[in-house]
């Protein structure tokens, strides 16, 4: 299994291992000034001291692993802040360049929590968008509260919590929240101050064409937490002891594409079965059902107009619109690995609407 840091992998791993052992749960539920991490990453701290995901850069993890132990003794959450600007504190004394403070609710995992956990795997499995309600600062008599967790859907619903809920404010606040689109939120209800945020479905990557350069492509995205899926019809392709962390491995020829239910979750797709036929009637099956929100097509600029030549496809704007061919950035890639590192940083910026640029501002090679 590998240690990505998203949600869905990070789900996928305890669900595998619930049963075995004890867990805590914990999440950044809010932010002040720069940090690595957002509201709403998680990590997971099972019995045995083992942590999975990131909630730092990796400098505060060993401290929170020793507050959740804590939190194993006494079955109770616990909230701790850090700050990186505070000058007798636990993150100063590690030199955290981050200049800003973020606090860290860790929870204790019952059954109840399980379930909502769980739930919120399928819900990802099934691209719904989801949000996690938690409450980190109350009164002492309203302690408990703090081991609370609460799923809600894109609409703003109740879908399932760790603890018997009523329609109340703190419901009605956190539908307005939601339906407003926000990522995040802090809100106080009485004297108890609480956290929402929002939970993405994994990024959905589609490979079409199964050839041994793809594995690194396939592998590389599987670590970022992404769910890809490998399609080729060819026998000799799309092998499963070569692409060993696909999700899904389909035998389809675009012919047969209709078949195939799951399309509907598609956030990406990269065209390279090395056929210009085969390229084509797939870029055809993307412009039909027009889901996908990047299109790579592997190749150079004339191999490029000779698949949109043979896809047929009339609408030149849709086309000039939303394929990136050749794919990927210009960091001067030949070998599969480098120009699976160029298509994904690609890809990754055109899903999360960036420039791709130098962060610095500059042109490096300048």
């Amino acid at each position: 299994m590998l240690n990505s840091h998203s949600h869905f992998s990070l789900l996928e791993l305890y669900l595998s291992q619930c049963e075995k052992l004890d867990w805590v749960l914990a999440t950044i539920v809010n932010k002040a000034g720069s940090s690595y991490r957002s509201p709403g990453a998680i990590m997971l701290v099972n019995s045995l001291g083992q942590s999975h995901g990131l909630v730092s850069g990796g400098c505060l993890e060993a401290n929170i692993i020793l507050h959740a132990k804590k939190v194993f003794d006494n079955q109770q959450a616990h909230y701790v802040e850090y700050d990186m600007l505070e000058e007798d504190g636990y993150a100063a004394e590690l030199g955290v360049g981050c200049k800003g403070k973020i606090g860290v609710l860790l929870q204790y995992v019952t059954a109840k929590h399980q379930a909502v956990l769980a739930n919120l795997f399928q819900r990802m499995q099934n691209g719904a968008m989801s949000y996690l309600q938690q409450t980190f600062s109350a009164q002492e008599s309203a302690k408990p509260s703090l081991n609370e967790l609460s799923l809600f859907d894109n609409k703003g619903s109740l879908v399932m919590a760790t603890f018997e809920q009523q329609e109340s404010e703190e419901h009605r606040i956190s539908k307005q929240i939601i339906t407003a689109g926000n990522n995040h939120c802090n809100f106080m209800i009485g004297q108890s101050e609480l956290s929402i945020s929002k939970i993405s479905a994994p990024t959905n990557l589609w490979v079409f064409g199964g050839g041994s350069d793809a594995a690194p492509l396939v592998s590389m995205a599987t670590q970022m937490g992404w769910r890809v899926t490998v399609v080729d019809h060819r026998s000799s392709y799309a092998r499963p002891s070569v692409f060993k962390h696909a999700a899904e491995i389909f035998r389809a020829h675009p012919n047969d594409f209709s078949q195939i239910k799951q399309f509907q979750q598609l956030d990406a797709a990269v065209l390279m079965t090395h056929n210009l036929n085969l390229d084509a009637a797939w870029l055809k099956l993307l412009h039909k059902h027009q889901v996908a929100k990047y299109i790579g097509l592997l190749g150079p600029l004339e191999r490029r107009g000779n698949v949109e030549s043979l896809s047929e496809i009339s609408d030149k704007q849709w086309l000039e619109k939303n394929i990136n061919g050749p794919v990927g950035l210009d960091i001067g890639g030949e070998l599969p690995e480098s120009i699976a590192l160029s298509i994904l940083a690609q890809c990754h910026s055109v899903l999360h609407h960036r420039s791709g640029l130098a962060l610095s501002g500059q042109f490096i090679n300048g």
